[in-house]
């Protein structure tokens, strides 16, 4: 039997209900019935056949192509979709607005399907109330774009902060290798081992206890003294157990390492080199994952469709990209303290490592990947287990939004924004789809904040956006002279 959707569709995206047709009231009164949809005389035949066992003196006929006006005027007690595939567009449109009083569909397994018509009447309509409320969403957010635009504007009155101060090359090259982990004892031994061979006896390995309860911190106490743990009283999530254990190391650079991802040898020897370079940000090893696919590698494009749009490309040659992420990378950290370190804003997960990557190349630090060096990420896809695939689609979501809120100041990007999500908006509540509904409504009130950051982190001197997605995008043409505005 055909897929239910493929039905669906066939018939003009109305509802289709299995009958049998001896069971239909009045079907032996039946006179004059049309049959639509295929070419095929076996099919034709066969659908003839069946009509007629249940009605002996129905007319069948059969018009191609059909003209709606000539069939609606025809006065058919019956009109019958068959549906050897998914149909014809003309033939299921003239059935759907035929008029009589009983359309049916046929499917290629010879199951039959009383197709029924939605009342016509607007305020019934399932799509009346999504439109209404993509109407007042895309209306919000206009207003919200324009106090954007309009802070701007303000802003511009008041006294600009001078850039950052550059804290120069970092002294000395000792690291800290730092585990976030959170209720994951088990993967302790996949990703502490080879991060002390890699650390010797000069480099530091820290792993921080985020509120784990299945005994986490005592395991690695237990098992390997050579780490230090910190240990949070409470589950405060990625980015604020990151901060806390940044702000407990004291070496000139630092990595954050997800706990289910394993360092290869080698990983320092290639990354720290670039360290001696100025302007240098952080630096991200090539990703391998355990399935053998490329969705994740490490090195980042990007491009901005409205929203920031940031993908894994090949990891071939050294070159910029837009982060560092958060599971395989080096950070410089005076210049990380100089930016305030990840942000909070965007709890409870997502966007933090791209905002503070986009915020270093504002200052002109930029963020490189590294290709011979390597990690092999098992990718536990622990957010998606935890709080469900849609919750974590419309967290990421709602935090892009928030990302151009905070970040992205150049107005030819905005407007672009500004369409892109009332263009997606109404897609998505017209096709009963609230992704970005969802989103927006989780970002909206959270605009007063944004726009506070927005304010602090106007700084003298900055990169513009469109140099920004130049500079930092590895498939970008190089650069011409002249600046964007």
């Amino acid at each position: 039997m055909l897929p239910l959707d493929e039905l669906l569709r066939a018939a003009g995206n109305t509802s289709l209900s299995p009958v049998e047709l001896g069971r239909l009231p009045n079907a032996d009164s039946w006179r004059k019935a049309l049959l639509l949809g295929s070419a095929r005389q076996e099919v034709i035949q066969a659908a003839a056949r069946e009509l007629q066992q249940v009605a002996p003196s129905l007319s069948v006929q059969q018009v191609a192509p059909p003209r709606l006006r000539a069939v609606r005027g025809a006065g058919y007690d019956v009109v019958c979709l068959l549906l050897p595939g998914r149909g014809r567009t003309r033939e299921r449109t003239v059935a759907v607005l035929s008029g009589a009083s009983v359309l049916l569909a046929r499917s290629a397994t010879g199951q039959w399907y009383l197709i029924g018509l939605p009342s016509l009447r607007p305020l019934s309509l399932r799509w009346w109330p999504r439109l209404l409320l993509a109407v007042l969403l895309a209306a919000l957010w206009m207003l919200a774009v324009e106090v954007i635009l309009f802070a701007d504007v303000l802003g511009r009155l008041l006294p600009i902060r001078p850039s950052i101060p550059d804290p120069g090359p970092p002294d000395g090259q000792q690291t800290t290798f730092i585990v976030p982990t959170y209720n994951q004892r088990a993967l302790m031994d996949f990703c502490l081992p080879p991060l002390l061979a890699e650390a010797g006896g000069w480099h530091r390995v820290m792993v921080v206890d985020d509120g784990s309860s299945d005994g986490t911190a005592e395991y690695v106490q237990g098992n390997y003294p050579g780490v230090s743990v910190l240990r949070l009283p409470s589950n405060r999530g990625f980015a604020a157990a990151a901060r806390a254990g940044i702000a407990a190391s004291d070496t000139p650079l630092f990595a954050l390492i997800n706990n289910d991802v394993q360092v290869r040898p080698g990983f320092l020897r290639a990354i720290l080199p670039h360290f001696d370079h100025a302007d240098i940000f952080a630096v991200c090893a090539r990703i391998e994952l355990s399935d053998g696919t490329q969705t994740e590698t490490g090195k980042v494009a990007c491009s901005f469709s409205g929203i920031l749009e940031p993908c894994h490309v090949a990891p071939t040659a050294t070159g910029p990209i837009l982060y560092a992420g958060g599971s395989s990378s080096l950070f410089h950290r005076a210049r990380y303290l100089a930016l305030g370190g990840l942000d909070l804003f965007y709890h409870p997960f997502y966007w933090e490592d791209i905002d503070l990557g986009y915020r270093a190349w504002k200052r002109g630090w930029g963020s490189v990947f590294e290709p011979c060096a390597s990690v092999l990420h098992q990718r536990r896809a622990t957010i998606g287990r935890r709080h469900g695939n849609a919750y974590a689609n419309e967290a990421f979501l709602g935090n892009a939004l928030l990302f151009v809120w905070k970040n992205v100041r150049d107005r030819h990007l905005i407007a672009r924004h500004l369409g892109y999500v009332c263009g997606r908006l109404f897609q998505e509540v017209l096709a009963g789809q609230g992704t970005m509904c969802r989103a927006m409504l989780r970002a909206l009130p959270r605009l007063p904040l944004a726009l506070l950051k927005r304010h602090q982190a106007g700084h003298r001197g900055d990169l513009a956006d469109r140099d920004i997605l130049t500079l930092a995008n590895p498939l970008a043409p190089a650069p011409s002279a002249e600046t964007s505005a």
